[in-house]
């Protein structure tokens, strides 16, 4: 319908423009050719009622600019967990949705490596208690000088190594939730964060992998998530992080949400020529799922200026824009510009125009076809 409108109205000005030209008495000079790409439209030739001009102009760079992204768990606050040995999974104690709290019990699996880990611990400890005595008694002899500085060097490394030794011991131990003084019992995986349970990819009597790739819980804090958006290389200089934004999503088409831009990409894609932006949304009411495609608008702090103009202004061809640019005499040509995507009847004008510059608002297509002529 838009295309259907245009054309007649094209239709329209060309009878207007034929008419006015037609060389009879008291009819006013209409469109005239003065060089290859300029026409001259005199003020009063009834050409000029189908044609506005306006001032090119800055403005407030806030809410100028839209990007498009899609929801995220906040990593900060994720836990994806997977079993640091070798076992057969015997018991499932939470399900997807479930709320967890720091330390509680996800599964249970069985796995001769947790008799090996008691046993490596329990030497540790014994390695640690014999390094610690030699270590007590270097020193007395060091202080009698009945040793040197480097024997004395040599016994304080050993007790390093034990206690370092019984700390990766200790470590494992409190993985699987055991002791090293335990008879061997099952080893249970436990939540580091409190959150929800978003995915289990386990099922009893699985056997697991220490060096599987995909975790068998995730966990996740949905009071807060994140959004992955792109922003172009030619709008960086927009956003920052600490700007505010706004998201807008289909599933609450009537609301709009407020978070705030963590952070601004170091690289740009070499294929898509853009930068990702990490932003923070509070999510309290759980509203906002991880995977949703999302629209949010960037509100850059003031100072920042830029041009934007009315998108009927524009004339495309292909990948290409170009406005009509109004000079002195009333003379009119085609120029060139570079634009970002449209927003509420406007684009943003990367490149092309200066402010103070004229360019037609209204009619730009019918002195397109003229100057094509």
């Amino acid at each position: 319908m838009k295309k259907r409108k245009r054309i007649c109205s094209l239709i329209v000005f060309c009878l207007v423009a034929l008419g006015c030209g037609s060389g009879e008495p008291g009819g006013t000079s209409a469109i005239t050719t003065t060089a290859k790409g300029l026409v001259r439209i005199p003020e009063g030739s009834p050409q000029r009622a189908f044609i506005k001009v306006e001032s090119v102009q800055e403005s407030e760079a806030a809410g100028a600019l839209t990007l498009t992204g899609r929801i995220a768990f906040d990593e900060d606050h994720t836990q994806r967990v997977s079993s640091p040995i070798d076992g057969r999974v015997t018991a499932l104690v939470v399900e997807p949705g479930d709320s967890v709290k720091a330390g509680q019990r996800l599964l249970e699996l069985t796995s001769p490596d947790v008799g090996r880990i008691q046993a490596d611990a329990q030497k540790a400890l014994q390695d640690l208690g014999v390094a610690q005595k030699a270590l007590d008694r270097t020193h007395k002899l060091r202080a009698d000088g009945a040793v040197s500085e480097r024997e004395l060097a040599l016994v304080e490394a050993e007790s390093k190594k034990a206690m370092a030794d019984v700390e990766r011991a200790t470590a494992q131990l409190k993985s699987l939730g055991i002791s090293a003084s335990d008879p061997a019992v099952n080893a249970a995986l436990r939540a580091q964060i409190s959150g929800t349970v978003v995915a289990r990819t386990v099922l009893v009597g699985q056997e697991v992998r220490a060096d599987a790739a995909d975790p068998l819980v995730t966990i996740t804090n949905l009071e807060t998530v994140w959004v992955l958006a792109d922003v172009y290389e030619q709008d960086l200089g927009l956003v920052e992080a600490g700007d505010t934004v706004l998201l807008h999503t289909v599933a609450y088409a009537d609301d709009t949400f407020s978070g705030v831009i963590a952070h601004v990409g170091d690289v740009v894609d070499p294929q898509t020529r853009t930068v990702k932006v990490r932003c923070t949304f509070p999510n309290h009411d759980r509203r906002l799922k991880p995977e949703m495609f999302v629209k949010v608008d960037v509100m850059t702090k003031a100072g920042k200026k830029v041009i934007m103009i009315p998108s009927r202004a524009v004339v495309t061809e292909g990948e290409h824009a170009k406005v009509i640019v109004q000079a002195e005499g009333n003379v009119f040509s085609e120029r060139a510009i570079e634009i970002g995507p449209e927003r509420e009847g406007k684009v943003r004008v990367l490149g092309g125009l200066r402010p103070g510059e004229k360019i037609v608002t209204d009619g730009a297509i019918f002195l397109d076809a003229e100057l094509r002529d």
